[in-house]
């Protein structure tokens, strides 16, 4: 049975996340199969686990009505203690990094 997220995987997931968003905004090429090898090798997931969870950031960002990262299809069922989690901790990214991508 699979562990539950840890607060610094998801932490680390939403970053990774708002880093790529905003390299899309800025025209700036990246890879996501890097960010999830990255992120599969600092933590005891797979890069499909990394890829999925990243998607389920794109249905936090979608039910506040911004656009998520392209290729990143929003999968829904993120469950609401994870959804509430993913919020906080992009909310306290955005404080932190004013110039980062703002959903509120």
């Amino acid at each position: 049975m699979p562990k539950n997220w840890t607060d610094d995987e998801l932490e680390a997931s939403v970053r990774c996340y708002l880093e790529m968003k905003n390299k899309e905004l800025n025209g700036i090429n990246f890879s996501k199969i890097d960010y999830y090898r990255d992120l599969s090798n600092k933590y005891e997931r797979s890069e499909k686990s990394f890829e999925y969870r990243m998607q389920n950031i794109s249905f936090v960002f979608a039910e506040l009505g911004r656009e998520w990262v392209s290729g990143l299809k929003p999968a829904k069922n993120v469950g609401s203690n994870v959804f509430e989690k993913i919020l906080e901790i992009i909310k306290k990214i955005e404080k932190e990094n004013p110039h980062q991508v703002k959903i509120t």
